[in-house]
């Protein structure tokens, strides 16, 4: 067992979020919506200050790929993708400290060209 040299934060849809989603999906992934939470990996913070300059750095990729996971097509999402608007559309957990338990070494799923163009969508 490792500990990583990052940190973790929980994203969940809240009301604002599920309403926008509704006109592209049916009422059971409605229903399902507000039981997840998507999980990214940011770097390591110290205290409560830093964690929060981290996600405001941050909020506007984790946003996109939250967006894009209902509707891809970036015309129909809401702009602009604010901090405040993040914090409306979702619940927040930070993880100060992540542990891996898995006995293979973590690596990216897709080839390289792929992450790098991920990536680069995920910074415009």
């Amino acid at each position: 067992m490792a500990v990583m040299n990052r940190c973790a934060v929980a994203v969940a849809a809240k009301p604002p979020m599920r309403d926008w989603t509704r006109s592209f999906w049916t009422r059971e992934d409605m229903e399902s919506l507000h039981e997840e939470e998507s999980l990214y990996l940011i770097p390591t913070y110290d205290d409560d200050s830093q964690a929060q300059q981290i996600l405001a750095e941050h909020h506007e990729a984790i946003f996109r790929s939250e967006l894009e996971l209902w509707c891809r097509d970036p015309a129909r999402w809401p702009t602009p993708r604010t901090l405040d608007l993040f914090h409306a559309w979702f619940a927040v957990r930070l993880f100060p400290l992540v542990e891996d338990l898995g006995a293979e070494p973590l690596r990216p799923y897709g080839d390289a060209e792929t992450i790098a163009d991920q990536l680069r969508q995920a910074l415009r």
